[in-house]
């Protein structure tokens, strides 16, 4: 883990939509912004043409909206999300890009509101800010260190990169916490010696296809824990765009904590285990 120098990065922040980018994985179809700086609403025609390039959010939904969600800071990112899945609404993320069907776009804005008005949105840009390079953690490091952060009430975001980002005045306190924290570089840290990447891709793969088709599969569902498990503890493996790997990450923790949540409270019903199994198989085609 290494320090950059102070971040001046320009952030907004609105919530707007955007064009469909090539940027973190993203296919650019071609497509315009409005004049009023609207969502983007992709036809199927537009659709089509993306599909033949391999646009797999075509393959995803048939028309869709996307929201460029860089200026939120992460906490808001997350509670839009646990909102999204709470309310079954299926979603997917394309680096800091949140798309949704264009038919759940009624249900998205006032959850888009919500979030808006109980969370802030990224750092003071008018305060020095430092950053630390923290993207190509696991996930089960990155979220030990947003938990002590939070609980130590220190501001802080990540960034396009999947890095962290703070106020200087905070960074001594900052780097306490790191100093507190496992060495990534130590396989024995998160116990992630010896996974087989592919191994682990694979049985996700073939788990979310059969999730996607029965919620209720008892190997399935044993096999995808166990691989969202290991996935956690995977640092960014060779060969692999950062941000990809950390929108597929982000999507099988997801569908694991609504797995683990209590299904008797109706938090997450299985039509909805099921379109985001059915995401995360789309989105691990490419590498199995």
């Amino acid at each position: 883990m290494s320090e950059r120098d102070e971040s001046e990065t320009d952030e907004t922040d609105e919530t707007d939509a955007m064009d469909t980018s090539d940027a973190a994985g993203d296919l650019d179809t071609g497509d315009e912004t409005d004049e009023s700086g609207d969502e983007v609403i992709h036809s199927d025609a537009e659709l089509a043409a993306a599909e033949a390039e391999g646009d797999t959010i075509a393959e995803e939904f048939e028309e869709y909206v996307e929201y460029e969600m860089i200026g939120w800071s992460g906490e808001s990112r997350t509670t839009l999300a646990s909102m999204l899945t709470l309310n079954g609404i299926p979603h997917t993320w394309q680096g800091a890009t949140l798309v949704v069907r264009l038919e759940d776009e009624d249900r998205v804005e006032p959850l888009l509101d919500e979030v808006n008005q109980s969370n802030d949105f990224g750092l003071d840009e008018s305060k020095t800010r430092v950053v630390y390079e923290v993207g190509a953690w696991p996930a089960a490091l990155q979220s030990s260190l947003a938990e002590a952060l939070g609980i130590a009430e220190i501001p802080f975001e990540w960034d396009d990169d999947g890095d962290l980002v703070i106020y200087e005045d905070d960074e001594e306190r900052v780097e306490e916490i790191l100093d507190a924290m496992p060495d990534p570089d130590d396989p024995d840290a998160v116990d992630s010696d010896g996974i087989d990447v592919q191994a682990v891709l694979s049985n996700l793969w073939e788990s979310t296809r059969t999730l996607s088709k029965k919620a209720t599969d008892a190997d399935a569902t044993v096999t995808f824990l166990d691989g969202a498990e290991r996935m956690s503890r995977l640092s960014l493996p060779f060969g692999f765009d950062g941000a990809v790997w950390r929108s597929i990450v982000a999507e099988v923790l997801e569908l694991r904590d609504a797995m683990e949540s209590d299904r008797a409270t109706d938090v997450v019903t299985d039509d909805e285990v099921s379109d985001m199994a059915a995401t995360i198989s789309r989105s691990l085609r490419k590498f199995v």
